[in-house]
């Protein structure tokens, strides 16, 4: 089975083409472009690269989150928009679970932390299996200050390998926090990268056999979302207080 991975959920565009979970080529821009500006033309050159054609694949696969909220739905948007032209089912992975790959055969529990912004990570925990492809999630995606997960981490009292784009800005505050049971891995392998993308995918498809529909995954409101709602609840108290004065 030939398929596409997206993940556009952070500021790294990672696009992958796999058969059957083996990765066959992968892009991975890190730069001040848009996902728009780059997704398609990276999609254009792995294509040409691999001798593949879009008629070829067998199935989409797309990072649905959480992330960036814009990168989440140009990601999905672009998996929707070819799933339907081709005619392929798609299928949705989380975006920590994909990290989770980075730490694939590691003894210490792997904890992806990406940008949130608010001084919040979004995160979760992971554990693999020795000897075997399996992890087991140990805590589940959450939006966490970047303190708390910190401290929470810090009373397990056992390695953690963090992994994920917001680790090279905050290096510094996990070795103050976590000393010796910090393990800070190398960007190129901490990164969004398409090919955890094709792994997560696959086992995924493994699970279901069928495509299914793909959903954003935010774990929060968005900024906008947020402000409409104050803006609906002053405009709900202005006209009850209207109401009281009648």
């Amino acid at each position: 089975m030939k398929y596409l991975t997206i993940d556009t959920t952070t500021k790294v565009t990672a696009v992958a083409l796999a058969e059957d979970g083996r990765l066959i080529a992968e892009g991975f821009l890190h730069t001040a472009k848009t996902h728009s500006e780059r997704l398609v033309p990276m999609l254009e050159q792995l294509l040409t690269a691999s001798d593949w054609t879009l008629q070829e694949l067998n199935m989409i696969g797309v990072v649905r989150g959480p992330g960036s909220f814009t990168g989440i739905r140009i990601g999905i948007a672009t998996a929707q928009g070819l799933a339907q032209v081709l005619k392929l089912p798609m299928i949705g992975v989380v975006s920590l679970d994909a990290l989770a790959w980075a730490g694939l055969g590691r003894t210490e529990d792997i904890v992806p932390i990406l940008d949130a912004r608010k001084n919040e990570w979004y995160t979760a925990r992971y554990h693999w299996m020795q000897g075997e492809e399996k992890v087991d999630c140990l805590t589940p995606p959450q939006a966490l200050s970047t303190d708390r997960c910190l401290e929470y981490l810090k009373d397990l009292e056992r390695p953690i390998c963090f992994v994920g784009d917001a680790v090279t800005k905050a290096k510094g505050r996990i070795l103050e926090v976590l000393g010796e049971n910090a393990v800070i891995l190398p960007d190129y392998v901490s990164l969004p990268r398409g090919a955890y993308t094709v792994r997560a995918v696959w086992q995924r498809w493994q699970e279901l056999s069928i495509g299914e529909q793909v959903r954003p995954y935010y774990i929060r409101f968005s900024e906008a979302e947020v402000n409409w709602a104050k803006k609906e609840e002053a405009r709900r108290k202005q006209e009850e207080g209207y109401k009281g004065h009648e």
